[in-house]
């Protein structure tokens, strides 16, 4: 019995080393998370962000209305916001800025009213996108943005040709989003805005490294107010841009060879000098 009982243990401990084994054994398995960052893989307490491969050569360009400064904290959590927001568009919910998902509560696996795809599979981008703010609204626990966002000037390559992107809309999103303090007072400064691109990273996609949402929330991108929707109250931004825009550009409006000219990111992410 003494004998069997020491080979019932040789044979237990030969399975456990197999079994423990098995996950490093076999063929590589190709996984995009492998490639790009997704949100799940970057919670981590020292967490980066990384700007993701499909849309390195897009660009973000802000403006405003006269008396609105895009550093300030209102300024600063709205563009991090709304460009999170064009990446959910883009290549999905998982690539978004860090805290985004959490801060804004947007569900994923592409559902209904206002559900981002986790990853869309599309890309990669190429192009500008513009965004506006055009008024910002305080309340008592925090404030009211409106704002528009205009994507005539990105594209996506599919089949080897440079067409209309997923969001493409030739007079300007309009969008309206409430930030609210999630806390009384802040408990944690947000990352330093620290650009997650490379030096030479004007006329790539610039974003900050780390979470600019600490102690916001942030409700809703629509603008469902009737003072405001459906005014076509960015018609006159957009067409100052691209004058021949249309309302609506067919996503095979057409299929170009050469990628769209890709304009200098403002204001980005400036180093912090650390």
């Amino acid at each position: 019995m003494k004998q069997r009982s020491r080979r019932m243990r040789m044979v237990e401990a030969v399975l456990l080393t197999i079994l423990t084994a098995l996950p490093a054994c076999g063929s590589p398995v190709e996984d995009r998370s492998l490639q790009e960052p997704s949100s799940t893989s970057r919670l981590s307490a020292d967490a980066v962000y990384v700007v993701p491969n499909r849309i390195r050569d897009a660009t973000m360009v802000w403006s405003t209305e006269p008396g609105i400064d895009l550093y300030s904290d209102e300024g600063t959590v709205t563009r991090a916001a709304l460009e999170s927001f064009a990446i959910g568009m883009m290549v999905g919910l998982d690539y978004t800025y860090l805290g985004f998902a959490a801060s804004s509560k947007i569900p994923g696996g592409g559902r209904l009213y206002g559900g981002f795809d986790d990853d869309t599979g599309r890309g990669p981008f190429v192009g500008t996108i513009h965004g506006h703010i055009q008024r910002i609204i305080p309340t008592d626990t925090g404030f009211d943005v409106i704002s528009c966002l205009l994507s005539v000037g990105l594209d996506v390559l599919a089949d080897g040709k440079y067409s209309p992107s997923r969001i493409s809309n030739g007079e300007g999103a309009e969008l309206r989003s409430r930030f609210f303090r999630t806390v009384a007072e802040t408990s944690e400064a947000p990352a330093p805005s620290r650009t997650a691109t490379p030096e030479s990273g004007e006329r790539h996609w610039q974003a900050p490294t780390g979470n600019q949402f600490v102690d916001w929330g942030i409700d809703g991108f629509t603008d469902r107010d009737p003072s405001t929707s459906g005014s076509g109250r960015c018609v006159p931004w957009a067409r100052s841009l691209y004058p021949d825009t249309t309302p609506v550009i067919a996503r095979d409006a057409y299929a170009n060879d050469n990628a769209p000219p890709v304009q200098p990111a403002y204001p980005g992410w400036p180093d912090d000098g650390e």
